[in-house]
Formats: structure tokens, sequence, C-alpha cells
């Protein structure tokens, strides 16, 4: 059988499957049967092809499961040289005649920045809430958006979800930019269309220079006697997926405005700011009750899926000093609703009350939020595996 097939006899022909191979029509013209009147079959119309047979055809013929044991090493991540600490420093001074292994440090951060660098099948959305204020939400959404922005390599914007003035556009960089999210509401149209290009939108955005990441400012006027609701929120959220692939959501402290009602909607990772004081404490467990209630009463996991798999951030700050055993029983109370909490060391540059720009946070600060981020990167992978199941699952059926 020739295989110099031309363009049109290839996309006629049927795929063949190498496990229940079919004779081709040359196959059959070799063997000719000779039709009498016991033998004649009448000629009917072929049925219609099967959506399922339309997926079987479609499926790998190879699984790959003993290759893939093969080619389970996803990274390089132990055997690159040390670049940092004693381990480093022997190997320079000794030319390289002595290859101490990486340190256990330097591995786990290289673990951490290979967790940020994943890519998903679709733009991911993180979403920073807590009730309370003055407890961190915008410094984490700016370390979160930094961190995203300076070692994925992909498009990253933080979008300040207040329903009226938030304070994201005052801690982060203007670069003379006075434009806000009610300034893309009012051309929101013309990036509803198909010819929409990101140059353009980024025009209503704020860009971060070296931390690599974009703002979109919440309303700055404070004539302005008109709020964002789901409306809003939700065709804003549609255009901005079409140019970002992580989307930080930093919101305000109503967690029963239509705003932030339509962003947990579309939340993929939940990132909860607290202080380890009673009130702060007190806050995010009351809004952990809500989106628990929420699913009983909706009868929808989403949200309280959010809350299993939340991320909590022990930001540092000012206020009265809480003893030891205090912040022990205040952090028990939390370690048994969430996945992971962790601690981010007090940093001058993130308390100023002013801009947060990453290039002036202190290492430990920055490491604190690339293991943030890794945890939140590990949310992510596990929402995005649970969808692509969900999505073969139905196709399957």
């Amino acid at each position: 059988m020739s295989t110099n097939w031309s363009g049109a006899e290839r996309k006629s022909r049927a795929p063949i499957s190498l496990l229940n191979p079919e004779p081709s029509a040359e196959d059959t013209a070799a063997e000719p049967v000779k039709e009498t009147a016991a033998t004649a079959v009448p000629v009917t119309e072929p049925a219609p092809a099967q959506p399922e047979a339309v997926e079987a055809q479609a499926a790998p013929l190879v699984s790959g499961r003993r290759s893939a044991s093969v080619l389970q090493k996803d990274n390089m991540n132990d055997e690159l040289p040390p670049a940092t600490g004693w381990q480093a420093f022997l190997r320079n001074v000794t030319f390289g005649l002595i290859k101490p292994k990486v340190g256990a440090a330097e591995l786990a951060r290289r673990t951490d920045l290979s967790a940020i660098q994943r890519v998903y099948s679709r733009p991911m959305r993180v979403m920073v809430a807590q009730p309370l204020g003055g407890v961190g939400k915008t410094m984490c959404s700016v370390g979160i958006g930094s961190t995203f922005g300076i070692h994925s390599g992909q498009h990253a914007i933080v979008w300040d979800n207040n329903e009226m003035m938030g304070t994201l556009g005052v801690r982060t960089n203007a670069n003379g930019s006075t434009r806000t999210v009610w300034d893309l509401l009012n051309v929101l149209e013309k990036f509803e269309t198909i010819e929409a290009r990101k140059g353009d939108f980024s025009y209503y955005t704020r860009h971060q220079g070296k931390n690599q990441f974009s703002v979109l400012a919440s309303d700055e006027d404070p004539d302005r006697m008109k709020s964002i609701g789901a409306d809003e929120f939700n065709r804003i959220h549609t255009v901005v997926s079409r140019f970002y692939d992580t989307i930080v959501l930093d919101t305000g402290n109503n967690t029963r405005s239509e705003n932030w009602l339509a962003s947990i909607d579309v939340t993929d990772q939940l990132v909860i700011p607290v202080r380890l004081q009673r009130n702060a404490v007190v806050s995010a467990l009351r809004m952990i009750e809500q989106l628990e209630s929420m699913s009983e009463r909706q009868g929808n996991p989403h949200y309280k899926n959010l809350v299993t798999n939340a991320v909590v951030v022990i930001t540092q700050g000012g206020g009265a000093k809480v003893s030891a055993t205090d912040q022990a029983d205040l952090r028990a109370q939390l370690e048994s609703t969430v996945r992971s909490i962790i601690d981010i060391p007090y940093d001058a540059a993130l308390d100023n009350g002013s801009i947060i720009d990453w290039q002036l946070v202190g290492d430990p600060a920055r490491r604190a939020f690339e293991r943030v981020t890794a945890e939140i990167a590990a949310g992510l992978l596990e929402v995005d595996n649970r969808n692509a199941h969900a999505r073969n699952h139905t196709t399957n059926r």
C-alpha cells in the first residue's frame, strides 16, 4: 500500500487504529468476494458517526506509562551547581575542583521557583481577602504580584477590586498615570470586540517596571458617587482574562458587596492575610464561616473548597503585643481550617505606608513571599487538574 497520498486523500481517510486495524479499501480489493443471491447484502446508508467514536479515534494510541516513568524528573534543580552558601564559595575558591552539592535551603528555593513558573490551562485568579482593614491585604497583593511577575515569566496583574476607593494605587508606582478602573469602564466596549489589543488595554493599567506586573487601580475620585457592582466586575474580569495569565484580586472589607461576591465566584485560590491578634483572627474566621455557609445554602462546594485550600499569610505590624501563648492559640484556630500558614518577617519597606517597591524589600521577606506564591501555585495546580478531570469526564460520557 502506497504512503504517498495526496492531501485530499489524507483528509478523507479516517484514522487507522493500530490496536483494532480495519481492512483498507486496497486490502478489500485484493480479496474479491463472489456475490451470489445467497450472499448479497442490501446497500444501506452508513450510520452517522457517534461522538464517542470520534473521541476514541482522537485518543492517543500509546499511553506512555512506561516511558513516562523514565521521565519523571521534572527539572535539574539538584544537578545545577550551587549559587549561594558555603557550597558556592567552596566551588569558586577551588575553581570547580571541589563540587559540593547544592544546599537544602537553596534547593528548596529552586523548587519553589519551579512551582511558580508552572503554566496552566487557562488564566488563574488569586483573591486576597480579609474583612478587617490594616492587616496587609494590599501589601500581600503587591508581594504576590511581584513574585509571580519576576519569576513566572508570564503576564501578571494586581487588580484593586474595591467597590469604592482602595489603596493599591497609593501603594504602587503610578508612573504618571491617573487612570483607574472607571476610565477603563468608560471605554470597555472596545475591548469586548475581537479586534481588542493588549497594547491598548495597557494604557489603563500602571506597569511596575522591574517588578514585572501591572496594576489596575480602583476609583480615586472622591466626587464619584458610584460603586463597582457585579455586572461591572464580570465585564472587566472577562476582558482582563484575555490579556493576563495570573490575576491577583486585592479586595475591600465588605464581604457582602456585589463585586466581592462576584470575585469569590471566579476565584481559584484564596489568600487570607492575618495578624496574630484577636480581632484579625476573628474577622478572618467570620469570613471563613460565611463562605462555608454559602456552600451549604447554595449546594455549591466551591466556597468551602476555597477555605480548605486557603493560604493564610501571617503579617507583622504595630499594635499591642500578644503573648506567645495567645498567639499559639490563635494560630491553632486557623491551622485546623486552612491548608497552609506562612509567616512574613517584618520588613520596613513593606510597612512604610507608601509605595512598595519590591527591589527595596529584604531577602527574608522576599523569600517568604516566594514560599507563599509557591503554595498558591500548588493550589492552582490542584484546581487546574480537577477542572481538567471534570472536562475529560464530561467529554467521555
